[in-house]
């Protein structure tokens, strides 16, 4: 089914060339990464993605690190390739011979298509197993908060046959990413594109959750999906206390329906349930911890290019998102296990 790649280990000449520099660079993250992660779960989540008849294919494990290396250093598909073809410790990771081909960059792009939004989801929680595998504790907590993503599209250009400010529809009759539309934080913020909603467990700062929406779906719509998405992946008793801003009230109603206890922050004229639950030390930590999950966006962002759509359509946006996530999840992982010293 799959093509060897065995090669890096296998070359008596990689072997004696390389270990000096494995060896010096043992703390690099995709080092700590190979020696941590049982990658097995990848070749077994993808096997429904593949034929069993025909020429074999290059083994998902290499095109899935090369996207892990596509994220790590927010890179183009063509720039992924040449940076595992070019740099020993990338070339390791994936597990190529020093003499060997790299894939085409054009795959990537083909493997992406192959794996599709189900796929990657399950290799995404997947990878949450083996951060429990490896002895991390996932607590029952969670805090939901979400974000903006620019939509891929020229805003400028759109605006070339705009008549006026009672002109509506410009954006709908040019736009080249018909999924995307206009979301408002407050007065002076807005954006065209899409919104990332996220739920983490404050506790192992794991992200747990993801659902992309269009820019102006509320966030209150989506406190349940992001709960019922892990509970339907790793069980309905993963989640006990759910926190979140005020953009997420008003499901307490469907959280005790869960069995799970609302601590997301009230509004300003919700004196009474503000008055309860500021006697709650369990909301009050909860409460407290919620700039984890807002750095964890500013991580995205800053490190993984996640401020700006790579590609249209809300389907391969969700899949962006997703893939920086898992990588984000991985980079945790490592963290937790292999933590700096001063």
């Amino acid at each position: 089914m799959f093509k060897s790649q065995d090669n890096f280990t296998n070359s008596m000449f990689g072997s004696y060339a390389c270990e000096p520099i494995i060896e010096r660079n043992k703390d690099h993250f995709l080092l700590q990464l190979n020696k941590l992660i049982d990658w097995s779960f990848v070749e077994e989540e993808t096997a429904d993605c593949y034929s069993t008849k025909g020429q074999n294919a290059i083994h998902p494990l290499r095109l899935f690190k090369l996207l892990i290396i596509q994220d790590w250093y927010d890179l183009s598909d063509r720039d992924a390739v040449i940076e595992a073809d070019c740099n020993i410790i990338s070339r390791y990771f994936v597990g190529l011979g020093l003499n060997e081909d790299v894939p085409h960059w054009t795959e990537l792009g083909k493997f992406k298509e192959r794996l599709g939004q189900e796929t990657i989801e399950r290799l995404f929680y997947r990878v949450i197993e083996e951060a429990e595998r490896l002895g991390i504790g996932i607590s029952d907590k969670r805090t939901a908060d979400s974000t903006d993503i620019k939509a891929n599209v020229d805003l400028k250009r759109c605006a070339k046959d705009k008549s006026g400010d009672d002109d509506n529809d410009w954006i709908d009759r040019n736009t080249s990413d018909k999924d995307a539309d206009f979301g408002h934080k407050s007065s002076k913020k807005s954006w065209y594109g899409y919104k990332s909603h996220i739920n983490q467990d404050p506790d192992s700062e794991l992200i747990t959750s993801a659902i992309t929406t269009e820019a102006s779906i509320s966030d209150t719509s989506q406190l349940v999906p992001l709960i019922d998405k892990e509970r339907n992946y790793r069980g309905e008793q993963v989640i006990a206390k759910q926190g979140g801003d005020k953009g997420y009230v008003g499901n307490n109603c469907e959280l005790e329906e869960r069995e799970i206890r609302d601590y997301t922050i009230p509004r300003d004229n919700m004196k009474r349930v503000k008055k309860k639950k500021d006697k709650n030390r369990h909301y009050l930590h909860l409460k407290y911890l919620r700039y984890k999950v807002e750095q964890k966006f500013a991580e995205a962002k800053k490190s993984h290019g996640l401020a700006k759509a790579k590609y249209r359509c809300r389907q391969k946006v969700h899949w962006q998102c997703i893939m920086t996530y898992l990588v984000m999840n991985l980079k945790r992982i490592v963290a937790i296990l292999f933590p700096k010293t001063a």
